[in-house]
C-alpha cells in the first residue's frame, strides 16, 4: 500500500472516529473503519495473484 492510501485511510479512520465520539455516527462505524485496512490488503493480495503478478 503506498503512503498517500494510508494517510487517507488513517484520516477517514480518525474522521469517523471523531464523528463517533460526537453521537453522529453509531457505535459499530468506528469498527468497521477499522477492520477496512485489512480487507483492503487482503483484497489487494488476491487481486495481484490473480493477475499473476505473484505477492
Amino acid at each position: 500500500m503506498s503512503r498517500n492510501v494510508s494517510l487517507l485511510w488513517g484520516s477517514a479512520v480518525i474522521g469517523v472516529a471523531l464523528l463517533n465520539i460526537a453521537d453522529v455516527l453509531p457505535d459499530w462505524t468506528t469498527i468497521a473503519a477499522i477492520l477496512t485496512m485489512p480487507a483492503m490488503v487482503a483484497l489487494r493480495i488476491r487481486k495481484g495473484r490473480a493477475q499473476g503478478n505473484g505477492c
